[in-house]
């Protein structure tokens, strides 16, 4: 004897649901700056990307792509810099609530090693699902390029990793997008080339269906049962 599934409201809901769930990705650069970061500054040097066009209204994934060199060939020194993205309200100063994620923060250095690392800069990008963390990559010299984790330490020596860039998950794409960079040690000088931000979410069609629409799948569920019972009678 053949079987008969009953179709549920639940079922029906889930089907509606996820008929929009389809994720976006957007980009935004790249912002072409050439600026030199002051050496052996406390303040950092702040880029502003303001967005309001975005559809997305849930963040699944944030990336940045970061080219940052020293000001000649061989000028720069790694593990002076430290540089952040922090995401605050349209026209809104930032906040220590903020979402932020570290992006480099001494990179190299650790309990046995104060001094770190010194090749001359980053052609590269940040992702929480990349498979090396950027702190403990090195090159001998030159520009570091591919595809790394952030740092994500608060401070060079850590072990703990808590400001990735998973602080943005479950935010809207629209905001003030800063990106904030320092150099925090004397000798070796960079410049900002450029840097693209990428944003990966649920668009405003992935919301709860309307009023209307959930009324539908319920009719929809109750005469899918209906259906079932009765041919589960003439089954008997």
């Amino acid at each position: 004897m053949k079987r008969i599934l009953p179709l549920t409201t639940a079922s029906v809901l889930l089907a509606l649901g996820s008929a929009h769930a389809a994720l976006v990705t957007e980009t935004y650069g790249p912002s072409v700056v050439n600026l030199a970061i002051p050496d052996n500054q406390p303040v950092l040097t702040s880029f502003l990307e303001s967005i309001t066009t975005s559809s997305i209204v849930d963040l699944t994934q944030v990336t940045i792509s970061l080219e940052l060199r020293g000001t000649t060939v061989g000028a720069g020194f790694a593990s002076d810099i430290f540089a952040s993205l922090i995401k605050s309200p349209l026209s809104v100063a930032p906040t220590i609530s903020d979402p932020s994620a570290i992006l480099l923060n001494g990179v190299g250095i650790n309990g046995g090693d104060p001094v770190g690392f010194s090749y001359d800069g980053w052609n590269i990008t940040f992702s929480d699902v990349a498979g090396s963390d950027i702190h403990l990559e090195a090159v001998l010299s030159g520009v570091l390029t591919g595809t790394y984790q952030p740092d994500g330490r608060t401070a060079p020596t850590d072990t703990l990793r808590p400001a990735m860039l998973s602080a943005f998950a479950g935010g809207a794409g629209n905001g003030d997008w800063r990106l904030n960079i320092g150099d925090l040690a004397d000798g070796g000088t960079m410049q900002l080339v450029g840097w693209t931000l990428t944003l990966t979410g649920q668009d405003a069609s992935a919301a709860v269906p309307e009023a209307s629409t959930w009324a539908a799948g319920v009719g929809m569920a109750a005469i899918a049962g209906a259906s079932w019972w009765r041919a589960r009678r003439r089954a008997k």
